[in-house]
């Protein structure tokens, strides 16, 4: 079972996270709609000393309904981001 306290804290946190990153948030909602079965996402991450490591998923239908899922949760609302 859920920790509806811990669901709560998340929330919040996710609340300052938008707030602090508007930028990433646009582009994750525009990325949102385009994202298909075979679609490639790839990361990287790159530290202050310059280090960078980079991987790379190729969604199936089980990615794309997780993400759903979870962007209707965020959003508090369901959406269907597949095509």
């Amino acid at each position: 079972m859920i920790n509806p306290a811990a669901l709560l804290k998340l929330k919040n946190m996710f609340g300052i996270f938008r707030k602090d990153h508007p930028k990433f948030m646009q582009f994750l909602k525009i990325m949102s709609g385009r994202l298909n079965e075979g679609t490639v996402v790839e990361v990287t991450v790159e530290q202050p000393d310059g280090t960078k490591c980079r991987a790379n998923i190729r969604l199936n239908s089980r990615d794309i309904a997780f993400i759903s899922e979870v962007a209707g949760s965020l959003n508090g609302n369901k959406k269907d981001i597949g095509r």
